[in-house]
């Protein structure tokens, strides 16, 4: 079994300043979790984010109730949650794909509906909760 855990969510972007705020969170997001062993990349399409976080299980889950409390997003929807052998972003600290960059990959992605009802890991959801209630 493996310590590695990845965890994926969208939200709202609530931003002020968006080049800034944006820019804070990456500077602050690299240096982070370089410290902590973690890696994953950021996408943004000017409306919504999309992450993913892979690292240790325990640091994974802390960084991920510390993105749910920060104030520069609403409505964080994580929509895939498992243990992982292997990472997919073993060198990126913190990548970030800007709106230009996102839309080539995501073309639709304003479309997309991330309701409960759709989600594919809704289970992983559910399960994900357990280890939450034991970091409080």
């Amino acid at each position: 079994m493996s310590d590695l855990i990845t965890i994926s969510y969208r939200s709202k972007a609530v931003l002020s300043d968006p080049t800034r705020d944006v820019d804070d969170i990456v500077a602050e997001s690299h240096s982070r979790n370089e410290a902590r062993g973690i890696t994953g990349i950021l996408l943004f399409d000017g409306e919504f984010f999309m992450q993913t976080i892979e690292g240790p299980a325990a640091s994974t889950r802390a960084l991920f109730v510390s993105i749910i409390e920060d104030d520069r997003h609403e409505n964080v929807v994580p929509f895939f949650i498992c243990e992982i052998e292997g990472r997919d972003f073993p060198d990126w600290h913190m990548e970030f794909l800007e709106p230009g960059e996102t839309a080539k990959i995501l073309l639709d992605m304003k479309k997309f509906n991330f309701s409960y009802r759709d989600l594919r890991h809704v289970q992983a959801i559910r399960g994900i909760a357990v280890g939450f209630e034991s970091l409080s």
